[in-house]
C-alpha cells in the first residue's frame, strides 16, 4: 500500500523536501593543516613535510582511489570523487581568508551529493591550523575588542584589530569582516617571490598578535560568562575539528556515510629532538608538546568521535617513528594494511548504501518528481512579482471547456520557469476545495527530462501512480501520447483535478521540436502548461500549427519594468540575509532605471554581482556598461579570472563548454591535470608532492559558479554543465572560438589523451621553465623536466557490472571522435585511425550505443578535414575512412540492431584487401583477435558485398515492408508507407515526418497525401467542390521543409480507411466488413473523398473533414462491383466496371450521379487499366486480341448521354502475341514526355509469367513491343529514360537497356524492316529481402531507389554498379535455392530446391563451384551418397544409379545402371559404395580411380519397403543398418554378413532414421514426434537399448550430443547419449527454423527468426554467438572448424567457429591464406581497390543509354549474358470498333500503313471505325462464351506511375504482414501521394 508521503510527493504537495538525487560516490578526505594556509603556499618547497599524513594521501591517490573509480562504475554505475583540501591553496585563496568556509561548503556538498560515503578522517598526532575567524557578528566582535582595550596594553591590540577588521552592515545581522592581507601588506600578492616571503613572515606576526589577542580575550569572556563555550570554541579549536563536526558529529547517518582512521607513533615522544618530529606532532617550541593542542586532540579522538562512531568505523594503528617520520619505504606494510582497510571498509558502505539505494522500487520515479519538486521550491523562494502573467494562467486554468494545452512563451531569461514554478503551488489556491495533482517537470534539468520519450513515460507513470491506472510502457513516443490521451486521461475521476506543466521545450533533443507528442486535447479537469523560447527550433510556430484554431492559448512573459526592481530586489537581499548601503540602492535604482525592459536574467545576474557587496566597498563604475545578459555574464567571468587564475578559470570553462553536453567532475580535473600551462601557472613558486591539481582549486572554482551550473547525467555519467544557454554562448564565444592555434592543440590533444588513456598509469614529463625551481629541485641534468603520474581516471571503452553484463563508456564514445576532429590533420587522423575508426573494441561499442547516422557525421568530421594540405599517410587514411563510410552505409542500421555482427559485416566486405590497405588490415586482425569474445564466429574470405558495387546508401526508417515510395520537392525528399507514413529528407537521411499509423491486423496498401490541413467548412456549394484540384502535393524545389508539417495522410488497408495528421492523430476513420475495391480524392482543397467496397453495387462521396456523406451513386444491377476508379481533369469522371464485363461512366454533378455512358465489354473482359484519356482493357486467353484502347476524350467531353456506338475503341493484337494470359501488371509511366524517335503517348509495361514486355511506338509509328524473357515480380521504367529498364525478381535488380531499328529490306523495296535490341545492363544483387517498389530518379537514368521486404530503402547507381561488375567477381550460384548440403573434406555437395542440379563446392579457404550436374526434363534425384572427396553416387527417380567424378560432375558418368525400384546409395567407406532397394536386395560398388566396379549383392530376409535405414560404426567398420517395416528387427549390414537383431519400438510409426556414422547408435523419430536412440552392442550376437529422449520438432546428433528443439516452447534441450544425461534447456528468443550440432560434438547451431545464428557451446551451455544472417538459411552443416550454411539466394556462406578458449584459434586463423599479407600486384584485391577508388570518385553518366555494342565481342568460357540481343519486331494488325462484346474476326484485323498511322497519329482512333464489326454471318467469327471471372486488384493514379496486381498471381515471396486470403498481398509501384486506390 503506498504511504501518505509517497503519494504526497507525487501529487506536488511535499513540504519537506530531501537531498537531490545524484549517481556518484563524494569523500572529503580530512587531515590536519600545519600552521596557517599561508604556510602551506608559500613554504610549499617543504609541503611534504608539513603534512603530517601524507604518505597514506599519496598512497590513496595512487593506489586506492583508481580502484574505486572504477569499482563505483563497474559495479553500480556511479562516479568516484574525492575531496583533498590540504594542498593547492593558492595566493588568493589565502589572501581573502576563504579557506575555511571552502572546506566547510565542499564537506556540504559532499553530503548532499554522495550517495555513500561522504567523510573520512585522517588523524594522528597532529591536531591541525588554528587560524583567526574571517568573520566574527557585531556584538561578539566589539566586546572582544572593548575587553582586549581594557587589558594591559589593551589600545594597542584594540588598535590591531579594528585595523584588521571592519564592520560590513550589508551583512545582517552586521559583522566584522577580516580584511584581505594585501590591503595592508601589498607585497603580499607581488609577483616577487623575495618580497611575498617578506610580506608572508609580516601577516605571520599579525596573525600570531590577532590570535593572542582573541584568545586572552575570549578566555575572559567566557570566565565572565559573557560568551558561550560555541563562540570562545571559534578561536581555539582547529580546521580539522570543525571539518569533524560538520562531517561526523553533526551527521545524523555518521555510521553509514563516514570513516575515522586513526595513527599512532608509539615512541614518537622519544624522539622530540629529532629534526622531522615537529613535522607529526604539535610543537609549542623545539622541544615542548604543545599541551592546548594534545588536550583538544585527545578528546577529539577518545571521546567525541568515538561518541558519535561506532567501532567498526575506526581504524587504528601503531607504528614506530623513523628518522625520515612516515615514510613508504620505511612503513610499507603499515601502509598496505591501511590501504586494505580503507578499501574494503570503503567498499562495504558504498556497497550497503547502493544496494539499499537500487532496492527500493519506485524511488527512481519519487527521486525525478522529488528532484524537480527541489527545483520548483528553489525558484519560488526568488520569485516576485508577475501577477499579471499568473492570472491570465489562472484564468485558463478555471476554463472549464477549454481542453487545449496552454503555451507560455518569452524571451530568454525572462522568467518563464519562475512562472511554471509558482504555478505549481499556487493552482490549489486556484482550484479550491479541489483534489489537486501537479506534475511537473524542468525539461533538461534531469536524465529523465532531457528526452520527450522518457519524459512521456515518467509523467505516465506518475499519473497512474496516483490514479491506480494500469499502463504499458511503449516503446514509441506516439504510442505513449495514444495511451494518454485515450487511455489515461479518460480514467482519472471527475473529482480528481490534475495540471501538467512541462518547462522549456527548448531543452529537449530536437526530435521534440515538432511538439506531435503533445496530446491537442484533455479532459475538462486535466490542464496543461508548456513553456519555450519564441525562436528556438521553431518549436513555436509548431505549436502554432497544430493549436490552429483562433483564440488560441497563448500567453508571452514580458521583461520586467525597473520600478519593479527595487522590490525584487529587497526580497531576495533579504533572503541572503545581505543588504545595501544608501549610495549602492541608489547606483542600482539610476542603473536599471536607463533600461525600459530588464529581463529577469538580467535582474538575476546583477544581484549576483552586488549581493556580495560589503558595505565599505567601493561601487565598480563598470557595471555602467552592462548592456544585456551577455554583458553580465561577461563581467562574471572576467571578476572570477582575477580570483581564480586567469588560466586556471578559462581552461576548466573552455573544457567544460567544449564537452558536448557537459564534463564530470573526474574528467575535468583530470585534463586540467593533464594540462601543464595550467599547472605551471598554479604550481609557480614550487613543484607539488603529486603532479595533479589540487582537488581545491577546482571546488573554488565551482563554488563560485554554483548558480550557473547543473549536475545532470549525460553518457549514464553524471556531468556539470551550464544551466543556461546564454552563458553557454558566452563561455564558447570566450573560452573556445578565441583559442590560438598552440592553445587550441593543447587544449584538444588534452581531452584527446584524456580519453584514449595515454597517460594512464604512465609518467607524463612535466617540463619546469624556470629557472629558480630547476636550481632548487636539482633538475638541471634533466633540463627540468620530471617524469611524474598524473593518476587519471581509466576510460575503458568497456566493462562489467555486477550483474554480468557489459557496459559501454559512452563518453569515451561520444567525446573522444569530436575532440580528435577538432585537431590538425596530421594529428588527429592517424589516432583517429588507430583509436577510433580502424579499431574493433571501439567501433563494436560505438554501434551499441549511438545511433548510425551519429557515426557517419562522425566520420564526416574527420573527412572534411581533407580540405587542409595533408601528408600521404594521411590521405590513405582518408581514403580508407571512405571505404569505411560507405561500407557502414550499406550495414550501419544493421549494426545498430545487431552490434556483434561487426566483424563479420567488416571482414565479409574487405577481407579481400587484407594486406593492401593498412587501417583495414588492423581492422581485420582486430576483429580476428577480440570479436570471438562477443561472436565466435570468424568469417574466413570475403563472403559480402564490397562497397563500390553500386550502393550509394541504406536507409532504415522502416522495420515493415515499404510497400510505396514516392519523390517530392524535386527528389528532395520522398513520402514512404509501411505500418507508418516517413517523409525523408534525401539530402541527409533525416525523417521529416514519422506518422505511426493506427495499429491493424492487416498491411496497409496505399496513401495519398494532402498538402494541408482538410477544410471542415461546410458553407461551400456543391458544385464548388468538385474542382479541378489535381495536385495534391507541392513538388517545388523548396527546401522548406515547413511545408511537410501541414501534411495529412489519406492512409488504407483492405477493411480501414484512416485520415491522419502530421503528428499521428486520426481525423476521420472507415471500417468495412467486406473490403475496399476503391479509396480515391475526389477533392484536395475541400477533403472529399471517393469509396467503393466491394460485393456491393453502391459507391460513396465523403466529406472528411465534416465526416459526413457528401453523395452516393446506388446500382440497380445483379452483378457487383469489380473495379472503381476515378478520372480527374477539368472534369471528374466516376468509372465502374462489373462482374457482367459492363463499364459505367459518371460524372458528379453537386452531390447526384448522372450517367454518362455504358460499355458492354462481355464476360470475358479480364481487368481494366486507366491511361490518361484512354482505358486498357485486357481480356482472358478466349479472346484473341492482347488488349483494347477506349477514348475517354469524347466522354469527357460529352454533355449529354452516350451510346456504345459513339465511343470509339481500338482493338490491338500482336503476331506474335503477347504470352501468357491474363497478364500479371500492366505499368504506366508516369510524367510522360515525346521523347527522340519515339511517341509516348501509348507507353507502357505488361509483366506476364515469363517475360517483361514494353508496348511504345515506333520511330516509324508502329505500335510494337520489346519482350525480354525472364521472371519479374516488379519492373519500373522513368519517363525522362524510357530506354532503360529496372525489373526485379526477389531481391536481384536487372537492369536492361533497350531500342528500336529500322532496317531497310532488301526484298521488299522501301519497305522499313523493324527489329528491337535489348541488353542486359547490370544485374545487381541487392538483397535476400524482395524488393517490393521501384522508383527511378527523374533526372539521373542511371540511380534509382528501390524498397525492401525488410522495410529499408536502398539507393544505387546503376553505372556504377556494371563497372564493378566488370572488376568484381560475381558469387557463385546455384540455378535454383540449395536444398540440402553435406560436407566431405574440403569438398561441399549441395542439392537444390527442384533437386535437379547437383554441385560440388570449394568452402573452406574461398567459395567456389567445381562441378555441376543439372538433369534434363523431369528427371530429379532422389538420393545421393559421396566418397570422401573422390567420387558420388546418385539414384534418380527413374530408378537410375550414376557415378561421377566429385570434380567432374559436368562430365559423363562413370558407369550407370537401372534398379527397376526405389532405392538409397550409401557410403560405408573411402572407397565403396552399398545400394539398398525396397525389394531388399544389397549391391556393394567400389570406386577405384575411374572406375567403378559391383563387388558383392546380398538379399534381406527382412521387408524394408519404406527404406529406413542408415550407416553407423559396428565392430570399427562403417555399418548399413536397415529397419524392417514391422519395426520389430534390424539388419546389420557388415561387408561380410548379416547380423539381426530384435527391437522393441513404441507403437507410434517411424517417420525418420538417422545417425552419425562414426558413433554406434540410430536415432528414431517417431510420428508423434519422439525421438529415441538406439545403442547397438558389438557382439557375436548384437543387441539394442533404447533410451527415449523426449519429443522434438528439430534434432541434430552428433558424436554423443543429441540436440533438439521444442517449437511450443522455444526451448533448446541438450542430451549427452553416452552418459544418458541432459543439460539445462536453453531459451530461445524466437522460433527456431534449423538446427544442427558440429562434427566433435563440442558445438550447437540453432537458426532462430529472424536469420539469427545461436552458438552455444555443449560442454557449459554458453552462448558463444548471436549472428544476424543477412538472408534466410535453407540448410547448415558443421565440421569441427567450420559452420557452412546454404542461403535462400543460392550461394554458399562459410564461417570459422572461433571458440574464444580454443588454444589453437590464433594458429586457425594465421593459417587462412586470406590472412597472408603477401598479395599479387594483378590479383582480384587489387582490381577491387580500383573499383572503390572509382565509387567515391563515380559521377553519373545519363548519355550511356545506348546499347554496347562491344559486349557481344567477350570471349567467355560461359554464355554472354550482356550480349545484345536482336529480335524482331511483332507484326500488329489493328480494328476499329464500337462495341466490345460481339464477335470478334482475326481475319478483320487490318496491318495496312493506313490502319496503322490512323491509330499511331491518333490512338483513339477519332470519328474512324469498322462497321464491319456488327455483322452477324462472319463463321470466322470468335464466339465469346461465359466463363468464370476471378476478381482482380487495382490501383489507378492519372499523374503518376501506375501497377496493377492479380490477386490470383500475387508476386512470388512478398508476404506483407498478416496477408491471406481475406487479406490480400497488394504491391504498388506508383507514389505514395497517388489519388486513387481500386482495391479487392
Amino acid at each position: 500500500m503506498k504511504s501518505s508521503y509517497y503519494l504526497n510527493v507525487l501529487r506536488g504537495r511535499t513540504q519537506e523536501l530531501p537531498d537531490v538525487r545524484s549517481r556518484v560516490v563524494r569523500v572529503f578526505v580530512s587531515s590536519t593543516f600545519t600552521g596557517s594556509f599561508t604556510r602551506l603556499f608559500f613554504r610549499s618547497s617543504h609541503i611534504c613535510s608539513l603534512i603530517d599524513t601524507l604518505a597514506e594521501r599519496d598512497s590513496l591517490i595512487e593506489n586506492i582511489f583508481p580502484k574505486l573509480k572504477d569499482y563505483c562504475r563497474e559495479q553500480y554505475g556511479l562516479e568516484f570523487q574525492y575531496a583533498d583540501m590540504r594542498w593547492g591553496i593558492q595566493i588568493e585563496s589565502a589572501n581573502n581568508h576563504g579557506e575555511v568556509a571552502t572546506c566547510l561548503k565542499e564537506i556540504e556538498l559532499c553530503k548532499k551529493y554522495s550517495v555513500a560515503t561522504n567523510f573520512v578522517v585522517l588523524l594522528s598526532h597532529r591536531y591541525g591550523s588554528r587560524p583567526i575567524p574571517a568573520k566574527i557578528h557585531a556584538p561578539l566582535f566589539e566586546l572582544l575588542e572593548q575587553t582586549a582595550r581594557d587589558e594591559q596594553n589593551g589600545i594597542h591590540d584594540g588598535d590591531l584589530l579594528s585595523q584588521w577588521y571592519k564592520i560590513d552592515t550589508n551583512c545582517i545581522p552586521h559583522a566584522y569582516i577580516l580584511q584581505n592581507i594585501s590591503l595592508l601588506i601589498p607585497n603580499f600578492i607581488s609577483k616577487d617571490t623575495n618580497e611575498v616571503k617578506q610580506a608572508n613572515e609580516q601577516w605571520k606576526k599579525v596573525s600570531e598578535q590577532l590570535r593572542t589577542c582573541f584568545r586572552r580575550a575570549a578566555e575572559l569572556c567566557l570566565q565572565r560568562g559573557q560568551i558561550s563555550e560555541s563562540d570562545y570554541d571559534e578561536f581555539f579549536i582547529s580546521i580539522t575539528e570543525k571539518e569533524i563536526v560538520n562531517g561526523i558529529l553533526g551527521a545524523k547517518d555518521a555510521n553509514e556515510r563516514t570513516l575515522c582512521f586513526l595513527r599512532d607513533i608509539v615512541d614518537i615522544r622519544d624522539h622530540l629532538s629529532d629534526s622531522k618530529a615537529a613535522k607529526y606532532i604539535d610543537m609549542s617550541s623545539s622541544s615542548t608538546i604543545d599541551e592546548d593542542a594534545e588536550k583538544l586532540l585527545e578528546r577529539l579522538k577518545t571521546v567525541r568521535i568515538p561518541n558519535a562512531l561506532k567501532s567498526s568505523n575506526i581504524y587504528k594503528y601503531q607504528v614506530r617513528w623513523s628518522p625520515d617520520g612516515i615514510t613508504r619505504q620505511r612503513h610499507s606494510e603499515y601502509l598496505e594494511q591501511f590501504n586494505d582497510d580503507f578499501y574494503r571498509s570503503m567498499k562495504e558502505q558504498i556497497d550497503r548504501c547502493a544496494q539499499a539505494r537500487l532496492k527500493i522500487a519506485p524511488d527512481e520515479l519519487q527521486h525525478e518528481v522529488l528532484e524537480h519538486a527541489i527545483q520548483c521550491k528553489t525558484y519560488v523562494s526568488k520569485f516576485h512579482g508577475r501577477t499579471d502573467v499568473l492570472s491570465k494562467l489562472e484564468k485558463y486554468i478555471n476554463i472549464k471547456n477549454e481542453g487545449r494545452p496552454c503555451v507560455v512563451h518569452g524571451e530568454s531569461g525572462c522568467g518563464k520557469t519562475s512562472v511554471l514554478a509558482k504555478t505549481a503551488t499556487e493552482v490549489f489556491k486556484w482550484w479550491p476545495k479541489r483534489s489537486v495533482s501537479v506534475v511537473l517537470r524542468f525539461l533538461g534539468t534531469t536524465p529523465t527530462s532531457s528526452t520527450i520519450y522518457k519524459t512521456l513515460l515518467s509523467i505516465s507513470r506518475q499519473i497512474c501512480e496516483i490514479y491506480s491506472i494500469s499502463m504499458t510502457a511503449y516503446p514509441t513516443v506516439n504510442q505513449l501520447r495514444d495511451q494518454l490521451e485515450l487511455n489515461i486521461f479518460p480514467q482519472i475521476p471527475d473529482n480528481e483535478y490534475l495540471l501538467i506543466l512541462l518547462d522549456s521545450i527548448d531543452q529537449l533533443q530536437t526530435d521534440a521540436y515538432n511538439c506531435k507528442w503533445l496530446p491537442l486535447q484533455f479532459p475538462f479537469n486535466v490542464k496543461c502548461i508548456v513553456s519555450t523560447l519564441p525562436d528556438h527550433g521553431d518549436i513555436l510556430e509548431n505549436l502554432k500549427e497544430l493549436l490552429w484554431e483562433n483564440d488560441r492559448p497563448f500567453v508571452v512573459v514580458p521583461p520586467f519594468e525597473p520600478a519593479t526592481v527595487e522590490a525584487v530586489y529587497n526580497d531576495w537581499l533579504a533572503m541572503k540575509h545581505r543588504s545595501l548601503s544608501d549610495e549602492q540602492r541608489l547606483f542600482i535604482k539610476n542603473f536599471m532605471n536607463k533600461r525600459n525592459e530588464i529581463l529577469p536574467l538580467f535582474m538575476k545576474l546583477v544581484f549576483d554581482i552586488i549581493s556580495v557587496w560589503r558595505s565599505y566597498d567601493t561601487i565598480d563604475e563598470h557595471l555602467n556598461y552592462l548592456r544585456d545578459v551577455d554583458d553580465c555574464i561577461r563581467y562574471l567571468f572576467q571578476h572570477l579570472q582575477v580570483i581564480h587564475h586567469p588560466l586556471l578559470f578559462s581552461r576548466a570553462l573552455c573544457y567544460m563548454t567544449a564537452c558536448r553536453s557537459g564534463i564530470s567532475q573526474n574528467e575535468l580535473e583530470d585534463v586540467l591535470s593533464l594540462d601543464d600551462d595550467v599547472l605551471k601557472s598554479v604550481f609557480q613558486h614550487y613543484i607539488p608532492p603529486v603532479r595533479r591539481l589540487p582537488g581545491i582549486l577546482w571546488t573554488r572554482i565551482r563554488n563560485d559558479l554554483d548558480e550557473y551550473i547543473t549536475e545532470k547525467e549525460v553518457d549514464d555519467a553524471p556531468v556539470i554543465y551550464w544551466y543556461h544557454r546564454r552563458f553557454i554562448e558566452v563561455a564558447r564565444e570566450l573560452y573556445v572560438s578565441n583559442l590560438n592555434a598552440v592553445d587550441r592543440l593543447a587544449v584538444f590533444q588534452n581531452m584527446v589523451d584524456l580519453f584514449k588513456e595515454t597517460w594512464k598509469g604512465k609518467n607524463k614529463p612535466f617540463k619546469i621553465d624556470d629557472p629558480k625551481l630547476v636550481h632548487k629541485y636539482k633538475l638541471d641534468q634533466s633540463d627540468g623536466e620530471i617524469q611524474a603520474n598524473r593518476f587519471t581516471t581509466s576510460q575503458p571503452i568497456e566493462f562489467i557490472d555486477s550483474d554480468g553484463h557489459i557496459q559501454y563508456n559512452k563518453r569515451k564514445l561520444n567525446e573522444l571522435p569530436q575532440f580528435l576532429s577538432k585537431l590538425a590533420p596530421d594529428i588527429s587522423l592517424p589516432i583517429a585511425a588507430a583509436e577510433v575508426l580502424f579499431n574493433y573494441s571501439f567501433m563494436h561499442a560505438k554501434f551499441g550505443v549511438s545511433p548510425f547516422v551519429d557515426i557517419i557525421q562522425d566520420i564526416e568530421q574527420f573527412e572534411n578535414q581533407s580540405n587542409f594540405k595533408v601528408i600521404e599517410t594521411v590521405l590513405e587514411i582518408l581514403k580508407e575512412m571512405k571505404y569505411l563510410s560507405t561500407a557502414y552505409l550499406i550495414c550501419g542500421h544493421l549494426l545498430n540492431e545487431y552490434r556483434d555482427n561487426y566483424a563479420f559485416e567488416l571482414t565479409g566486405r574487405f577481407a579481400t584487401v587484407y594486406g593492401l590497405k593498412t587501417n583495414l588490415t588492423n581492422l581485420i586482425q582486430q576483429c580476428d583477435e577480440q570479436s570471438p569474445r562477443h561472436c565466435a564466429l570468424i568469417v574466413p574470405y570475403s563472403q559480402l558485398q564490397p562497397p563500390g558495387n553500386g550502393l550509394l546508401y541504406s536507409l532504415n526508417k522502416h522495420t515493415t515492408p515499404v510497400v510505396d515510395i514516392d519523390f517530392v520537392n524535386g527528389e528532395s525528399a520522398a513520402i514512404t508507407l509501411s505500418n507508418k507514413v516517413v517523409v525523408i529528407n534525401m539530402r541527409n537521411g533525416d525523417a521529416v515526418i514519422d506518422v505511426n499509423l493506427p495499429k491493424i491486423d492487416e498491411p496497409y496498401l496505399n496513401s495519398t497525401t494532402f498538402s494541408s490541413a482538410v477544410s471542415t467548412d461546410d458553407n461551400k456549394k456543391s458544385s464548388e467542390l468538385i474542382s479541378s484540384d489535381n495536385s495534391q502535393t507541392d513538388d517545388s524545389n523548396s527546401e522548406d521543409e515547413n511545408r511537410f508539417k501541414q501534411y495529412m495522410f489519406l492512409t488504407n488497408s483492405a477493411h480501414n480507411i484512416y485520415l491522419v495528421s502530421n503528428h499521428g492523430d486520426v481525423k476521420f476513420h472507415r471500417k468495412s466488413t467486406r473490403r475496399f475495391l476503391l479509396v480515391d480524392v475526389v477533392s484536395f482543397k475541400q477533403g472529399i473523398c471517393i469509396f467503393a467496397e466491394e460485393g456491393t453495387n453502391s459507391v460513396e462521396c465523403w466529406h472528411l473533414g465534416q465526416n459526413k456523406l457528401f453523395a452516393k451513386l446506388d446500382l440497380e444491377t445483379k452483378s457487383s462491383l469489380k473495379q472503381v476508379f476515378c478520372f480527374r481533369g477539368s472534369r471528374f469522371i466516376l468509372t465502374v466496371v462489373l462482374h457482367d464485363g459492363t463499364i459505367l461512366f459518371y460524372i458528379l454533378k453537386g452531390s447526384q450521379f448522372e450517367n454518362l455512358a455504358t460499355i458492354d465489354a462481355g464476360p470475358h473482359l479480364d481487368t481494366v487499366y486507366p491511361d490518361k484519356d484512354h482505358l486498357i482493357c485486357t481480356f482472358d486467353a478466349n479472346t484473341p486480341i492482347d488488349f483494347a484502347y477506349i477514348d475517354m476524350k469524347v466522354i469527357r467531353a460529352s454533355s449529354e448521354v452516350l451510346t456504345e456506338n459513339q465511343i470509339n475503341t481500338t482493338l490491338v493484337k500482336f503476331d506474335p502475341p503477347i504470352t501468357t494470359k491474363p497478364y500479371h501488371q500492366i505499368i504506366i509511366p508516369k510524367n510522360r514526355s515525346h521523347h527522340k524517335g519515339m511517341s509516348m503517348e501509348l507507353f507502357f509495361m505488361i509483366i506476364t509469367k515469363g517475360a517483361l514486355y514494353i508496348v511504345h511506338i515506333c520511330s516509324d509509328q508502329e505500335i510494337s513491343y520489346v519482350c525480354i524473357p525472364g521472371e519479374c515480380h516488379t519492373a519500373a521504367i522513368s519517363a525522362s529514360s524510357p530506354h532503360i529498364v529496372f525489373a526485379a525478381r526477389q531481391g536481384i535488380m536487372n537492369i536492361y537497356k533497350w531500342r528500336c531499328v529500322a532496317t531497310k529490306d532488301e526484298d521488299v523495296k522501301n519497305k522499313a524492316d523493324i527489329h528491337h535490341g535489348y541488353q542486359l545492363f547490370v544485374t545487381i544483387d541487392i538483397s535476400s529481402s524482395a524488393i517490393l517498389t521501384i522508383a527511378p530518379s527523374k533526372d539521373s537514368a542511371g540511380l534509382f531507389l528501390c524498397s525492401l521486404e525488410n522495410g529499408a530503402i536502398n539507393a544505387y547507381h546503376s553505372f556504377a554498379a556494371k563497372d564493378a561488375a566488370k572488376k568484381i567477381p560475381p558469387f557463385p550460384r546455384t540455378t535454383e535455392v540449395i536444398h540440402s548440403l553435406q560436407l566431405y573434406g574440403k569438398i561441399a555437395v549441395t542439392l537444390d530446391k527442384s533437386k535437379r542440379e547437383l554441385a560440388s563446392w570449394s568452402y573452406e579457404h574461398f567459395t567456389a563451384i567445381e562441378s555441376r550436374h543439372l538433369f534434363p526434363g523431369t528427371i530429379i534425384i532422389d538420393h545421393y551418397a559421396v566418397l570422401s572427396d573422390t567420387a558420388v553416387a546418385i539414384i534418380t527417380n527413374t530408378h537410375f544409379v550414376e557415378v561421377y567424378g566429385l570434380n567432374s560432375l559436368n562430365k559423363s558418368a562413370l558407369c550407370r545402371f537401372n534398379l527397376s525400384c526405389p532405392s538409397q546409395v550409401f557410403a560405408i567407406d573411402d572407397k565403396t559404395f552399398v545400394l539398398l532397394s525396397n525389394n531388399g536386395s544389397l549391391r556393394y560398388m567400389q570406386h577405384n580411380k575411374h572406375k567403378v566396379n559391383q563387388t558383392a549383392t546380398k538379399q534381406l530376409n527382412i521387408k524394408c519397403v519404406k527404406l529406413f535405414s542408415s550407416v553407423i560404426t559396428f565392430n570399427s567398420q562403417r555399418t548399413l543398418i536397415v529397419l524392417a517395416d514391422d519395426q520389430c528387427s534390424l539388419a546389420i549390414c557388415t561387408t561380410d554378413e548379416i547380423l539381426y537383431t530384435n527391437i522393441n519400438l513404441p507403437s507410434s510409426f517411424v517417420s525418420k532414421v538417422t545417425s552419425d556414422p562414426t558413433q554406434n547408435y540410430l536415432i528414431f523419430y517417431l510420428e508423434n514426434k519422439s525421438l529415441i536412440s538406439c545403442r547397438i552392442e558389438s557382439s557375436s550376437k548384437p543387441s539394442c537399448q533404447l533410451i527415449p529422449f523426449g519429443n522434438a520438432d528439430l534434432y541434430d546428433v552428433k558424436k554423443n550430443c543429441l540436440s533438439r528443439i521444442l517449437h511450443d516452447e522455444n526451448q533448446l534441450y541438450i542430451h549427452n547419449l553416452n552418459s544418458k544425461t541432459s543439460h539445462e534447456s536453453i531459451q530461445l528468443e524466437n522460433t527456431c527454423e534449423l538446427i544442427c550440432v558440429n562434427e566433435s560434438g563440442d558445438y550447437v547451431f540453432a537458426m532462430v527468426k529472424p536469420h539469427i545464428l545461436y552458438m552455444y557451446r555443449v560442454k557449459d551451455r554458453r552462448q558463444l554467438a548471436r549472428l544476424f544472417v543477412y538472408d534466410r538459411v535453407t540448410t547448415m552443416v558443421a565440421t569441427n572448424d567450420f559452420i557452412v550454411m546454404g542461403m535462400n539466394d543460392r550461394r554458399l556462406l562459410t564461417l570459422l567457429i572461433a571458440d574464444p578458449d580454443d588454444p589453437e584459434l590464433k594458429t586457425k586463423i594465421q593459417a587462412l591464406p586470406s590472412r597472408q599479407l603477401k598479395r599479387d600486384s594483378h590479383s582480384a584485391a587489387r582490381k577491387l581497390v580500383e573499383q572503390m577508388d572509382a565509387f567515391e570518385d563515380m559521377s553519373s553518366d545519363d548519355n550511356a543509354s545506348d546499347l554496347d555494342e562491344n559486349e557481344n565481342d567477350k570471349d567467355d568460357s560461359g554464355p554472354n549474358i550482356y550480349a545484345v540481343k536482336q529480335t524482331k519486331a511483332p507484326t500488329t494488325s489493328y480494328r476499329f470498333v464500337h462495341r466490345l462484346n460481339c464477335k470478334f474476326t482475326t481475319s478483320k484485323m487490318k496491318i495496312d500503313q493506313f490502319a496503322r498511322t490512323r491509330f499511331c497519329d491518333n490512338p483513339q482512333g477519332e470519328a474512324v471505325t469498322d462497321d464491319s464489326d456488327v455483322d452477324a454471318d462472319d463463321n470466322n467469327d470468335v464466339i465469346i462464351e461465359k466463363a468464370s471471372l476471378v476478381p482482380e486488384t487495382h490501383n489507378l493514379d492519372e499523374i503518376r506511375e501506375k501497377t496493377i496486381e492479380h490477386e490470383r498471381q500475387r508476386i512470388k515471396g512478398v508476404q506483407l504482414a498478416n496477408a491471406n486470403t481475406t487479406n490480400p498481398t497488394i504491391i504498388n509501384d506508383y507514389s505514395v501521394t497517388s489519388s486513387t486506390c481500386a482495391l479487392q
